[in-house]
Protein backbone atom coordinates (compact mmCIF):
# COMPACT_ATOMS: atom_id res chain seq x y z
CA UNK A 1 0.00 0.00 0.00
CA UNK A 2 1.43 3.33 -0.99
CA UNK A 3 3.07 5.90 1.68
CA UNK A 4 0.61 8.82 2.39
CA UNK A 5 2.11 11.86 2.43
CA UNK A 6 2.37 13.83 5.82
CA UNK A 7 0.72 17.81 4.56
CA UNK A 8 3.66 20.06 4.19
CA UNK A 9 3.32 23.27 6.74
CA UNK A 10 1.49 26.05 4.29
CA UNK A 11 4.27 28.26 3.25
CA UNK A 12 7.19 25.49 3.45
CA UNK A 13 8.88 25.08 0.20
CA UNK A 14 9.86 21.27 -0.54
CA UNK A 15 13.25 19.84 -0.46
CA UNK A 16 12.89 17.94 -3.58
CA UNK A 17 11.90 21.35 -5.58
CA UNK A 18 14.92 22.73 -3.38
CA UNK A 19 17.25 20.17 -5.04
CA UNK A 20 15.73 20.61 -8.38
CA UNK A 21 16.41 24.28 -8.66
CA UNK A 22 19.86 23.97 -6.87
CA UNK A 23 20.54 21.65 -10.09
CA UNK A 24 19.00 24.45 -12.56
CA UNK A 25 16.52 22.11 -13.31
CA UNK A 26 12.86 22.59 -14.36
CA UNK A 27 10.50 19.79 -13.52
CA UNK A 28 9.74 18.49 -16.94
CA UNK A 29 14.24 18.24 -16.94
CA UNK A 30 14.46 16.09 -13.65
CA UNK A 31 11.49 14.16 -15.19
CA UNK A 32 13.22 13.31 -18.05
CA UNK A 33 16.41 12.14 -16.21
CA UNK A 34 14.34 9.95 -13.17
CA UNK A 35 12.16 8.22 -16.71
CA UNK A 36 8.78 9.33 -14.35
CA UNK A 37 6.14 11.56 -15.78
CA UNK A 38 6.38 15.72 -15.53
CA UNK A 39 3.01 15.04 -13.33
CA UNK A 40 4.50 13.07 -10.74
CA UNK A 41 7.76 15.29 -9.97
CA UNK A 42 4.45 17.82 -9.80
CA UNK A 43 2.92 15.96 -7.00
CA UNK A 44 5.86 15.22 -4.99
CA UNK A 45 6.94 18.53 -4.70
CA UNK A 46 3.28 19.80 -4.00
CA UNK A 47 3.54 16.93 -1.38
CA UNK A 48 0.20 15.05 -3.02
CA UNK A 49 2.59 11.98 -3.34
CA UNK A 50 5.23 10.50 -1.13
CA UNK A 51 8.60 10.25 -3.68
CA UNK A 52 9.24 6.44 -4.35
CA UNK A 53 12.92 5.38 -6.04
CA UNK A 54 13.56 2.29 -8.52
CA UNK A 55 17.15 1.29 -8.24
CA UNK A 56 17.56 3.06 -12.04
CA UNK A 57 16.25 6.24 -10.53
CA UNK A 58 17.99 6.26 -7.76
CA UNK A 59 21.40 5.98 -10.04
CA UNK A 60 20.13 8.66 -11.94
CA UNK A 61 19.49 11.04 -8.60
CA UNK A 62 23.37 10.04 -7.90
CA UNK A 63 24.48 11.57 -10.80
CA UNK A 64 22.57 14.39 -10.87
CA UNK A 65 23.55 15.00 -7.07
CA UNK A 66 27.73 13.89 -7.82
CA UNK A 67 27.16 16.98 -10.17
CA UNK A 68 26.31 19.37 -7.20
CA UNK A 69 29.32 17.90 -5.24
CA UNK A 70 26.61 16.36 -2.85
CA UNK A 71 25.56 12.44 -2.54
CA UNK A 72 22.23 10.61 -1.54
CA UNK A 73 23.31 10.31 2.53
CA UNK A 74 22.96 14.72 2.11
CA UNK A 75 19.14 14.28 1.41
CA UNK A 76 16.70 14.90 4.05
CA UNK A 77 14.80 11.73 4.75
CA UNK A 78 11.81 13.20 3.95
CA UNK A 79 11.89 14.43 0.19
Amino acid sequence: MPKRPNPRPEGEESALRKLREELEMSQEDLARELGISLQTVSRWELGKNVPTFTVKQMKALERLLKSIDKSISDLPDQL
